[in-house]
C-alpha cells in the first residue's frame, strides 16, 4: 500500500543515516522555504496497535517517524537499514535496541506503508551560510573522512583525490547520507568547503 503523508514544517533535528533514497532535490535555499523559513517535511502518523510500542521503544530516542516518508524501500532494504541501526552512533544512544520479533512486526509495517510502489517524499537540502565556526580544520576534516569514508573507500586519499565540484560533491554526500554514509547534513558544506580549500578538487578548470 503506498504510503500518505504531508507536508509539514517540523524541522527536528536529525542525527542518523537512513537508506537508499530515490532521489535528492538540491535547489537555492530561498525556493524551497515556505512562509516560516523552514524546509517541508514529511509528517508520518504514528500508527495504532503492536508496531507503536515498537516504535516508541526502539526508534524515536534517535529520530522522528517522519524520516520514514523520505523511502520506497522493499522489505530486504528496510531490514538492512534496521541492521545498521543498531551499530550506528547517534549522538543520543549507542544504537537501536529491537528484538528479531519486534523488527518484523516494525518489518511489516514499513513495507505496507513505505514500501517499492510508495512515493518518496523529496529530500530538501537548504545551502547554509558558513561561518569561521563552522569551516574545519585539517584534522577535523580527516578525522570526518575516516568515520564517513574508510570502510568503504580505502585508503580515504582515494576520496580526497575525486575531483568533483561543488554542486556534484552535494550530490554526491547527500545520496551517501542516504545509503548509510555516517555523516550528518549540516557536515556536508564545510566538508565540502574543506575539499576545495585544502586539496582544490572543486576548483573548475
Amino acid at each position: 500500500m503506498p504510503s500518505r503523508f504531508v507536508a509539514g514544517g517540523a524541522w527536528a533535528g536529525w542525527q542518523i543515516v537512513l537508506a537508499l533514497v530515490t532521489a535528492t532535490y538540491l535547489v537555492p535555499a530561498s525556493a524551497q522555504l515556505p512562509r516560516n523559513g523552514r524546509p517541508l517535511r514529511p509528517t508520518v502518523t504514528l500508527p495504532d496497535g503492536p508496531v507503536r510500542q515498537v516504535i516508541l521503544r526502539s526508534c524515536t530516542a534517535c529520530h522522528g517517524i517522519d524520516e520514514y516518508g523520505y523511502y520506497a524501500m522493499g522489505r530486504e532494504d528496510w531490514h538492512a537499514l534496521i541492521e545498521r541501526m543498531k551499530v550506528t552512533k547517534s549522538g543520543v544512544v549507542e544504537g537501536a535496541m529491537i528484538s528479531d520479533a519486534d523488527r518484523e512486526i516494525l518489518l511489516d509495517w514499513l513495507v505496507a506503508e513505505f514500501g517499492p510502489d510508495a512515493t518518496p517524499f523529496e529530500r530538501q537540502y537548504v545551502l547554509p551560510m558558513l561561518t569561521a565556526e563552522d569551516l574545519l580544520s585539517d584534522a577535523e576534516a580527516r578525522a570526518l573522512l575516516t568515520r564517513a569514508c574508510a570502510s568503504c573507500h580505502t585508503p580515504v586519499e582515494t576520496v580526497v583525490d575525486t575531483r568533483l565540484d561543488e554542486a556534484e560533491w552535494r550530490r554526491t554526500l547527500v545520496g551517501k547520507i542516504a545509503t548509510g554514509t555516517p555523516i550528518l547534513l549540516i557536515e556536508v558544506d564545510p566538508l565540502i568547503e574543506w575539499l576545495a580549500r585544502a586539496r582544490r578538487v572543486n576548483v573548475s578548470n
